[in-house]
């Protein structure tokens, strides 16, 4: 990409130094450049990118881009503006040709359900016979080959880098989880977002949000910035069961299609049926009614699958042969996950860690569990903290709730048990600061027929310790090296 050209996009600027002619390649991290790059310097909540900038310069970098002077040399220039993040997402789009532009991109918000909404989305794009990828909490995919994700949405540059990726594998479909963080932060300004989807609105990320209103609005900005051109033909999905969705469908001019567990959204279930192998139900839409068979566990879980189908209806898919893959989907990873199912044991898995989250996890397996209901949840340090009382009480609904940290990072372990602790009331509880110990007597005190929940991590691969250090940590992998043990000892060692 000509420099020229990128630095004639900016009205306001500072430029020091001597410019490459071209570059190929923008990243924010020193270890990703060389003599063809530009480092962009962005200043985090735990560094700062100006630090970097002498490693930039040593791999060969010529292009810099901060909010500060630094003095780079006469073999290499540095562009001073306001916000190099945004100024790096934009010549991001240049340089890598407006990669959204060849696929059809799907951004899905809310508190709950996005990696389990775009996980489907995904899948039922493979079934219908396209190339397809997904970026969110599990990570990112082309087809079926998986790369770690560190950030449910990846800072701007990071994210053109992925769908830059994505769209010279051939992908056809983008369907990727989006933040409050990554709205309120700009992340995904100027992406082009084809349909965009509303799951709910629950109480999470307080610390970050200074209230709910601000928290609800955030989100409405994927509603806002899909644009007011008409001649493109962008569709709205939202939740007709949340109060917000009345809002976000006037934030927006494109058409909104609803879905809702009652006949007052375009799409809805009936004659529910379910256990904890699948829901089947009668889905009712626009054009007809449909049996459905679904490898998914709850009500709530109908809602992501309502959702799911509706994206591929307003591509243009047919709702049959869409509503026949849906019994071949393999279960989302880390959501409402049996593991196992050979074990005399339920052993279940979840990533919920809201209250409203938890509620709907306890309402599902609840009904099915035919022994004792063990319930583990786990406060996550450095977070929003109010939530925890409900969160604590809400397992306390089970036969035996177990409390423990969840990534503490520099919180006290101890601490954010007892905030836990606090909403259990009366109730039979036992409680761990650590939680690989909190999953291992889960397992030790179950017995056949009983069902245990770890909830609040999923496949979540570690666990953020003192000094935001990364320990590996797996509760599915912890869980069934526990009930290995305990119930297949001499198969097992």
């Amino acid at each position: 990409m000509n420099t020229k050209t990128l630095l004639s996009l900016l009205k306001i600027k500072k430029t020091y130094g001597n410019f490459p002619d071209a570059v190929e390649h923008i990243s924010t991290d020193s270890r990703e450049v060389d003599r063809n790059s530009i480092f962009v310097a962005i200043k985090g909540h735990q560094a700062d990118g100006q630090d970097f900038i002498p490693d930039a310069l040593h791999a060969g970098c010529r292009f810099i881009i901060s909010d500060r002077y630094y003095d780079t040399g006469d073999d290499a220039g540095i562009l001073v503006v306001k916000d190099p993040e945004k100024v790096g997402s934009l010549f991001a789009e240049y340089i890598y040709d407006f990669p959204h532009e060849a696929m059809t991109m799907v951004g899905i918000t809310g508190t709950n359900g996005k990696t389990t909404v775009s996980t489907m989305i995904h899948s039922l794009s493979r079934a219908m016979g396209k190339n397809s990828a997904y970026l969110g909490t599990n990570g990112f995919l082309i087809n079926e080959d998986r790369q770690i994700s560190l950030n449910t949405t990846p800072e701007s540059i990071r994210l053109h880098h992925r769908m830059d990726e994505a769209a010279e594998a051939g992908a056809e479909v983008f369907a990727m989880e989006v933040s409050s963080h990554g709205l309120k932060l700009g992340r995904v300004s100027g992406i082009n977002f084809d349909i965009a989807i509303f799951t709910n609105l629950s109480q999470d990320h307080l610390d970050f949000h200074p209230t709910m209103e601000d928290y609800g609005f955030t989100k409405g900005l994927l509603f806002s910035q899909l644009g007011q051109n008409m001649k493109e033909r962008k569709y709205v999905i939202l939740n007709n069961d949340d109060p917000w969705s009345e809002k976000y469908r006037r934030m927006t001019p494109h058409e909104v299609v609803t879905y809702g567990m009652d006949e007052s959204g375009d799409f809805y279930p009936t004659d529910i049926d379910g256990s904890l192998e699948g829901f089947n139900f009668t889905l009712n839409t626009p054009e007809g009614a449909y049996h459905v068979d679904s490898p998914f566990i709850g009500e709530f879980n109908i809602q992501n699958l309502m959702a799911a189908i509706i994206s591929e209806w307003v591509q243009g898919y047919d709702l049959e042969k869409v509503i026949e893959a849906v019994k071949i989907m393999d279960p989302v990873e880390g959501r409402l996950e049996v593991l196992d199912k050979t074990l005399p044991v339920n052993l279940i898995i979840d990533f919920a860690h809201t209250p409203d989250a938890l509620e709907k996890i306890m309402d599902t397996v609840k009904p099915f569990a035919e022994g004792r209901l063990i319930f583990l949840v786990g406060m996550t340090g450095e977070r929003d903290t109010t939530k925890a009382h409900a969160m604590g009480e809400i397992a306390s609904r089970a036969d035996i709730a177990i409390y423990t940290p969840d990534n503490p990072a520099n919180d006290d372990p101890a601490m954010l048990v007892k905030l836990l602790e606090a909403g259990a009331g009366s109730g039979n509880y036992r409680s761990f600061t650590d939680r690989e110990e909190g999953i291992r007597h889960a397992v030790e005190i179950s017995e056949p027929g009983d069902t245990i929940v770890l909830a609040c991590k999923g496949r979540e691969p570690y666990q953020i310790m003192e000094n935001y250090v990364k320990v590996p940590h797996r509760d599915d992998l912890i869980a069934l090296d526990a009930a290995y043990r305990k119930y297949r000892p001499d198969e097992y060692l």
